[in-house]
């Protein structure tokens, strides 16, 4: 005899991931596999199609007092920085949007304009998408590239004593979910740049495709889970252990954690929605990394380095502690 059915929202998003996968087929010669954000189509002996395709629903994605215009632009970034992630740079996009029939047409266009306006503004042809009827304000984006197959970068491959390094810095989307979702009282100054990160994320599209042309990143994956959930997952490809040594923190959220009595560690590595990258690189390629951020104006926060061992653990001053896998999860919220 079956037990009761097994509901979506008790298996959370990684569970029915795994649960999915027996579905889905590779294609031959593609480099990335199941387990990536974006997938890999090769066209020729030495160039690929990467593809990915993301979605943005207005139940649990649109934040107070957000705007159509910056929903349908944190769509397309959603889309584009896994690409980015991969060391592509995104091209061309597309968009479906679904919505109630008593939906605003001037909210529906604003929708577009903000996407529109995203790819315009980034050199990605923006081809047109779908239109369909739901309860809810769904949108869903493909964005795709095409790179040369060995410039792909996957997950999956950090070396022991490789340097991790991130492209910006984190808890300022923690800081914005604490003032807009429960109240929370910042500094003006801290609370703009919060609002700010959270309603309009930004990619850095120059600084890891840039990289990997060079052959200098082993690894690489967006932030937009979480830190600590990246971090882990990195390391879990990988079958290494991440040492963290320094938290990339930016100015004004270890002082708010402080006045509200909140953990800066998780903090930095459970806000999730950066949209910042992740990577490793070898040590002897580093200055030559440093070199390549500087020219195209990005940035290289060195954060630790890949070990032998598994997991995640951060040297805080009080000693080593283990940064568990939890992040954002849609259909468990953080978790």
């Amino acid at each position: 005899m079956g037990g009761p059915p097994v509901k979506i929202g008790d298996l959370g998003e990684l569970g029915l991931i795994a649960t999915l996968r027996d579905y889905v087929r590779l294609v031959k010669g593609s480099r990335l596999g199941f387990d990536e954000d974006a997938s890999d189509l090769p066209v020729c002996d030495s160039q690929s199609i990467v593809i990915n395709v993301d979605t943005f629903v207005a139940k649990t994605d649109l934040l107070p007092d957000m705007t159509w215009a910056q929903a349908g632009r944190k769509t397309a970034v959603m889309a584009m920085s896994d690409l980015v992630a991969k060391g592509t740079r995104p091209q061309v996009s597309l968009v479906s949007l679904c919505a109630p029939e008593d939906f605003e047409t001037k909210d529906a266009t604003e929708i577009i304009r903000g996407f529109s306006q995203y790819c315009l503004k980034n050199d990605v042809y923006f081809l047109g998408g779908d239109l369909g009827m739901s309860d809810d304000v769904i949108l869903t984006a493909v964005a795709l590239g095409v790179v040369d197959s060995n410039h792909i970068v996957t997950r999956g491959g950090a070396h022991v004593g490789d340097i991790i390094a991130v492209t910006g810095l984190f808890g300022l989307t923690s800081v914005a979910y604490q003032v807009l979702l429960k109240g929370l009282a910042a500094p003006e100054s801290l609370r703009k740049r919060a609002v700010a990160e959270a309603y309009l994320p930004h990619i850095d599209f120059n600084l890891i495709p840039s990289l990997a042309k060079s052959g200098l990143v082993s690894s690489c994956m967006d932030s937009s889970d979480g830190l600590g959930k990246t971090l882990n997952t990195m390391a879990q490809q990988s079958s290494n252990l991440f040492h963290i040594n320094r938290l990339p923190l930016a100015s004004g959220v270890r002082e708010f954690g402080r006045t509200h009595d909140l953990d800066e560690l998780n903090l930095v590595m459970r806000g999730g929605e950066e949209f910042v990258c992740v990577a490793t690189i070898p040590t002897e390629k580093w200055d030559a990394a440093e070199r390549i951020a500087r020219e195209v104006g990005g940035r290289l926060i060195p954060i630790g380095h890949v070990m032998s061992g598994s997991g995640v653990r951060y040297e805080s001053s009080e000693g080593l502690v283990d940064v568990p896998l939890e992040g954002y999860d849609s259909y468990k919220e953080w978790g």
